[in-house]
């Protein structure tokens, strides 16, 4: 774990092209626009999100910001990846709604859970991870409010 082997002479996108796999999750800093580097995870996909926490849920719970969007490595010029934690345990999360679940039709928000040890770490390399008030407010997601 720590900072990644390819830090000094980093080339982000040699970096992501098989190297990592989805719901790897990476320190990686914009530059640069940024002096910290943010948590992102690889999507089933393939591109790269940058991750947040929510004020109403677990720390270890992380979930996708809504307000960064998703990039391909090829689209990553200025890129640095600072530091490689693993893989986070994926799952969903169902939106709070007025019934049903996942597999009812309603909606479900992608989660990565870690366990405390590796938070801490992530935190002591200088990684951040913006926590989000979003309230109840995410729950209106479906009928068009909040985000």
């Amino acid at each position: 774990m720590g900072v990644d082997t390819c830090e000094k002479n980093n080339n982000f996108l040699e970096a992501c092209n098989g190297d990592y796999l989805e719901n790897d999750l990476l320190g990686i800093r914009r530059i640069p626009e940024e002096e910290s580097p943010r948590l992102c995870v690889v999507k089933v996909d393939g591109t790269i999100q940058p991750l947040c926490m929510r004020e109403d849920n677990a720390e270890t719970d992380l979930f996708l910001d809504p307000r960064e969007p998703s990039f391909d490595a090829n689209d990553a010029d200025g890129m640095e990846i600072t530091g490689t934690y693993g893989e986070g345990f994926y799952g969903q999360r169902p939106v709070p709604s007025l019934g049903g679940g996942p597999g009812y039709g309603a909606e479900a928000d992608d989660v990565w859970l870690i366990d405390e040890d590796l938070l801490e770490e992530i935190m002591e390399d200088g990684i951040i991870i913006p926590v989000l008030d979003v309230g109840i407010a995410h729950g209106e997601k479906a009928r068009g409010g909040a985000f």
